[in-house]
């Protein structure tokens, strides 16, 4: 099967636009071992010629947005060392035309550490030792500092969303390596002449609902009201040159007409024709993204989809986040000069929020009926999450006596790990 095949069959079994990230998290089972289990070799080739950088995990780990920052960063730090890239079949193989060589070997995982926020791996410990299971390999955990060395032959693990002042020695470069297929670029260029026919200037808004509402805990959900969206635009509306809004979301049917006092435009209005050879891949949110990037004015969720189509805005003048500060509600930012995805609550640096975190944000933004849902529900619900994984690791490393120690290690005897 080619490249292409493969990745089209990745992108026909995803839903980029539904899939929490625990439930990417809960797909490593589905795919890494067997993955794992294909390579030709267990340990670094003694006499490869080449050096050599993999991503094993893209594709599985995150959504859409999340694709793209990790296929960066690996693609960066490639650039930097000389190393050659391999990694699995994506969808960005079949939007953005990459085509590089399959996982060949296996090699010691290279594991995302943050100095100033825990991330997936701090919340799942059991996680680290999995993929070294899997590896073969004892695994080294990387920072930012590896965008300014020359990293070989490993296996990055991780969503590695730094702050973009790393990035911005990178931009041009960063913007090529998503630049769409020549047959999606002219479809959705055919959609974007027919939005700028409807206005002078383009405000885009992405709303981002689905798991940010069930997902409550996690630090990074933070679901926006329609009423505020509202009100910012009335703030901006009157002083803009024949203004236009493009609304979207992953949740459109149930906001659209919380804005209809402004006229939205949606990705169904604009007639685009996507390549006969995607219709039937899901790729339709890639409208969205695209247009996004596009647009003058650009308010986002937060959401690593959204802020990563700023990045790729060469014209826009505005763009605009909700803010941890409910008085404020709104920030402008500099795509090229923020953290992508803002943590919410008291303690930033945690992965979760406490519960006390998660049912003020949620009642502050959603009401009490929501607030109560994630009291009774959807706190419940994701720590359940959150346990099943670990113990589906921990069992996977060393049976029950890897489910005693994962115990152990929630009790606080971290060095059991």
């Amino acid at each position: 099967m080619s490249d292409e095949n493969n990745s089209t069959k990745v992108a026909a079994n995803s839903k980029y636009t539904s899939k929490s990230e625990t439930e990417s998290v809960f797909s490593v089972f589905d795919g890494f071992k067997k993955d794992a289990d294909e390579t030709l070799s267990s340990t670094i080739k003694e006499n490869t010629s080449e050096p050599v950088l993999t991503m094993s995990s893209i594709g599985k780990l995150g959504r859409f947005g999340n694709q793209l920052f990790q296929y960066a960063f690996l693609r960066i730090c490639a650039e930097k060392s000389g190393a050659k890239v391999e990694c699995p079949p994506w969808i960005g193989q079949t939007l953005f035309g990459h085509n590089d060589a399959k996982i060949s070997q296996r090699l010691p995982p290279a594991i995302v550490s943050w100095e100033l926020q825990n991330n997936m791996f701090d919340l799942v410990p059991d996680f680290i030792p999995y993929i070294e299971k899997l590896a073969g390999l004892p695994s080294t955990r990387v920072g930012v500092e590896v965008l300014d060395k020359d990293l070989v032959n490993c296996d990055l693990w991780g969503y590695f969303q730094v702050h973009t002042q790393f990035l911005r020695p990178y931009k041009e470069y960063f913007r090529s390596l998503f630049e769409p297929v020549d047959d999606l670029k002219s479809a959705c260029h055919g959609g974007l002449n027919i939005l700028r026919s409807k206005g002078k200037t383009i405000v885009g808004i992405h709303i981002r609902r689905g798991d940010y509402i069930t997902q409550s805990l996690s630090r990074y959900t933070f679901v926006v009201p329609s009423k505020w969206w509202c009100e910012w635009l009335d703030s901006i509306w009157n002083e803009l040159e024949d203004p236009i809004l493009f609304l979207c979301s992953d949740d459109l049917e149930s906001i659209v007409d919380d804005f209809k006092r402004f006229s939205p435009v949606t990705w169904k209005d604009l007639d685009v024709q996507l390549p006969e050879r995607m219709k039937d891949l899901e790729v339709e949110f890639y409208i969205d993204f695209f247009t996004l990037s596009k647009c003058d004015i650009v308010g986002i969720s937060n959401s690593s989809f959204s802020f990563a189509a700023c990045l790729l805005n060469e014209n826009g003048k505005m763009f605009v986040r909700p803010y941890r500060d409910f008085s404020k509600k709104f920030l402008a930012f500099e795509p090229w000069n923020s953290q992508p995805v803002l943590h919410m609550g008291k303690d930033c640096s945690k992965f979760l929020k406490s519960w006390l975190d998660a049912l003020y944000v949620t009642y502050v933004t959603q009401g009490i009926s929501t607030m109560l849902k994630c009291l009774f529900i959807y706190i419940p619900k994701q720590h359940l999450e959150v346990w099943l994984i670990r113990v589906q690791f921990a069992y996977q490393i060393k049976g029950i006596f890897g489910v005693i120690k994962s115990f152990l290690y929630t009790l606080g005897l971290h060095s059991v790990w």
